[in-house]
């Protein structure tokens, strides 16, 4: 078999590289999960154009870094990158919307337990709340339109929507309650809606585990 063309390379669970690990077995498109720990990325962060992953590698040995260029590189390897530049305008708006959400909870992991899960409530009763009503209101015109959030194919945006989706309600972020979608019924659909697609559930088939429980149908 010949080797992969892409390397990527990231800590073994979820996080910043989940997205495009499953743009790439979506587009079926041949890829090498490369994993480090804390102690085992030192080596590797020379190499790093910023001294961080995640980081594509190509088959050159050139890096490209930043997780959201790299999922937009590999929806276009993957055939889930618009090309109607309207269409790929909004499938960026709501990626982007996607990370402000996240990055809301970045400065509660350097708090102590107990501190994070309050600084987590509040934020998901604050702009975390704001944040998730706007991007309801958001999906359910999508759904009303065709169905997905960038025209009426399905593009990099609802994985990204997904992956995020999941990943605040896995065990890890503490203080975050895991029927939080519950509350967001036409979130809580949707991204069911893209757990049940058939590449997606063989791909949390073959990576299974705890820390990506909250990846699969509510519904097993």
């Amino acid at each position: 078999m010949a080797t992969p063309a892409y390397k990527l390379h990231y800590f073994a669970g979820p996080g910043r590289a989940e997205a495009a690990r499953l743009l790439f077995a979506i587009g079926n498109v041949p890829f090498e999960d490369v994993h480090y720990t804390y102690e085992t990325l030192a080596a590797f962060k020379p190499k790093a154009p910023f001294g961080q992953v995640p980081v594509l590698e190509l088959a050159d040995g050139k890096m490209l870094a930043q997780s959201g260029a790299i999922d937009r590189y590999v929806a276009k390897l993957a055939g889930l990158y618009p090309e109607d530049p309207l269409d790929a305008a909004r499938a960026d708006m709501v990626a982007f919307h996607m990370v402000d959400f996240m990055d809301l909870f970045m400065p509660t992991w350097s708090m102590a337990p107990e501190e994070r899960a309050k600084a987590r409530q509040a934020i998901l009763e604050g702009k975390g709340k704001d944040k998730l009503l706007s991007l309801s209101k958001i999906i359910e015109e999508a759904e009303a339109a065709g169905g997905w959030v960038a025209g009426g194919k399905m593009s990099y945006a609802d994985v990204i929507v997904y992956v995020y989706l999941s990943g605040i309600v896995s065990k890890r972020m503490e203080g975050v309650p895991p029927n939080l979608l519950d509350s967001y019924p036409v979130l809580k659909a949707f991204r069911n809606k893209v757990a049940k697609l058939p590449p997606v559930l063989a791909f949390y088939t073959q990576h299974a585990g705890e820390d990506r429980a909250s990846f699969r149908p509510d519904d097993e």
